[in-house]
C-alpha cells in the first residue's frame, strides 16, 4: 500500500460483513487502516480488536454522526497523510483497486477525488457515479419511488458525484481544524457535499472504469420512507441546500442547459 494514503472506516454493528473487508485489507497489506466503532453492540468491535488493526480502533460509546466519526479518525491517530480513503464496512475486494486511483490522482494534479466502480456482491453493476440532484429526483428518492438500481450511471471519467462507499480524497480538502468532512451532516450528503465542494473549486471528480470493489448497499433509508434514516436523509439534503443555495441552483441550470 502507498504510505501516503489513510483509509477510514467506520463501522457500527457490521458484524455480518467486517470479516470479509479485514480479509481483504490483509490480503493486499492496507496496513494504514484505521476504524472508528461507533458503539456496536453485535460484536464487530471485538472483532476489530483481535484483528491485525487492533491498534488502529477508535471506540466511542455515544452514536455521533458519519462525518464526525471520520474526522475524529484523522484527528485522534494524527493523520497527516496526502490522501484519505473512505471505504464502507460492508465492502470488500479481490484486485488492488487502491493502487489504480492511486495512479490516476497522482498523474493529475486538477482532481480532487476518485472512485471505482462499485459493484453487488452478486457482480452487477451499481449505480454509484451520479448527476447531482434536482428537487424532483429527491422526492421520488425520498418517497421510495425511485431506487438506486433504477438511477443511470454516468460514463465518466468526469462525473458530477460518487457514492461516499470508496472514495478517494485528496488532503486538499482538509481544513486547519483537521475536518475532512462536513459535520453537520450526520449520515448522508457528506459525499455529495464534499464532492460539489471539489466542482466549486474547479478540481476533478473521476470515476475509473478499469477497477473495481464489491458492497452490500443496503438502502436503509428508502425502505421505510418513515424511518430515523429517511429524516437523516431529508434534513441533510436541506441543509446542503441552505449550505450552497445559490451555487448549487445555478450548477442545476448550467447541466440542465448543457444536457
Amino acid at each position: 500500500m502507498k504510505n501516503n494514503i489513510s483509509i477510514l472506516v467506520v463501522t457500527h454493528n457490521h458484524i455480518q460483513h467486517i470479516g470479509n473487508l479485514i480479509s481483504s485489507l490483509e490480503k493486499f497489506g492496507f496496513v494504514n487502516t484505521y476504524f472508528c466503532d461507533a458503539y456496536s453492540k453485535d460484536g464487530t468491535l471485538e472483532k476489530l480488536k483481535s484483528s491485525s488493526f487492533n491498534r488502529n480502533v477508535l471506540s466511542k460509546e455515544i452514536l455521533e454522526g458519519f462525518s464526525k466519526n471520520n474526522n475524529d479518525l484523522i484527528r485522534h491517530f494524527n493523520l497527516n497523510s496526502k490522501y484519505y480513503l473512505l471505504l464502507n464496512p460492508d465492502t470488500f475486494f479481490e484486485v488492488d483497486f487502491l493502487d489504480v486511483l492511486h495512479k490516476r490522482m497522482e498523474a493529475d494534479d486538477s482532481i480532487g477525488i476518485v472512485t471505482p466502480i462499485l459493484k453487488y456482491p452478486n457482480g452487477a453493476l451499481q449505480i454509484t457515479w451520479k448527476k447531482f440532484p434536482n428537487p424532483f429526483l429527491v422526492l421520488r428518492k425520498r418517497t421510495g419511488l425511485l431506487k438506486s438500481k433504477d438511477e443511470q450511471q454516468l460514463k465518466g471519467p468526469e462525473i458530477d458525484w460518487c457514492l461516499g462507499a470508496c472514495m478517494l480524497i485528496s488532503n486538499k480538502f482538509v481544513k486547519v481544524n483537521k475536518t475532512l468532512l462536513d459535520e453537520r451532516y450526520r449520515l448522508y450528503c457528506e459525499d455529495i457535499d464534499i464532492c460539489f465542494e471539489a466542482h466549486i473549486r474547479g478540481m476533478k471528480v473521476i470515476g475509473v472504469s478499469d477497477t473495481y470493489i464489491y458492497h452490500n448497499l443496503n438502502e436503509t433509508s428508502a425502505k421505510n420512507i418513515f424511518s430515523k434514516y429517511n429524516w437523516w436523509n431529508i434534513s441533510s439534503i436541506i441543509k446542503f441546500i441552505y449550505k450552497w443555495n445559490i451555487k448549487y441552483m445555478k450548477k442545476l441550470y448550467l447541466s440542465k442547459r448543457v444536457s
